[in-house]
């Protein structure tokens, strides 16, 4: 008979596998649920175009929001020249109140040189929002936009 280390090691491991659970109960024990968060859900809010916005003109958008999440705005346009910007205010805010300075941002995108312009924010509340593009460039422009709500 073989006697050392790897009869020891055998008869433990025989005695794991014999005496499994002490004092124990057999029923399994419950698993927690596991609750995932819900995918996030991407809405096109609005999208579309517009010609002939002029030099040094605005075009102004209107939309609203009915939950927190997050907000990516797109606005692009033909002429690589040309510089167009984009504002995001709260509340209703009409070309004439931009222009008075009377319209609180909460984002802007104004880079000389992107093209095109991207507004992405986080942690936005519900509520309604002003799109503002602005057409800084030398020509006549034509622009195309989307605004995707994400929650």
């Amino acid at each position: 008979m073989r006697s050392g280390p790897a009869v020891a090691i055998g008869a433990m491991v025989g005695s794991l596998l014999t005496f499994g659970g002490c004092g124990g109960s057999n029923s399994p024990t419950a698993v927690p649920a596991v609750t995932t968060p819900p995918a996030p859900v991407s809405t096109v809010l609005a999208q579309g175009s517009r010609s002939n916005l002029g030099v040094n003109m605005l075009l102004g958008l209107d939309f609203t929001t009915n939950a927190n999440g997050m907000l990516d705005v797109t606005v692009d346009w033909t002429f690589v020249t040309n510089n167009v910007q984009i504002y995001l205010a709260y509340g209703p805010c009409s070309v004439e109140q931009f222009n008075a300075v009377d319209c609180s941002l909460a984002g802007l995108s104004v880079s000389p040189t992107a093209k095109p312009e991207r507004l992405h924010l986080t942690n936005l509340p519900a509520g309604t929002y002003s799109l503002i593009i602005d057409n800084r460039g030398l020509t006549v422009e034509s622009v195309s936009f989307q605004i995707v709500f994400t929650r």
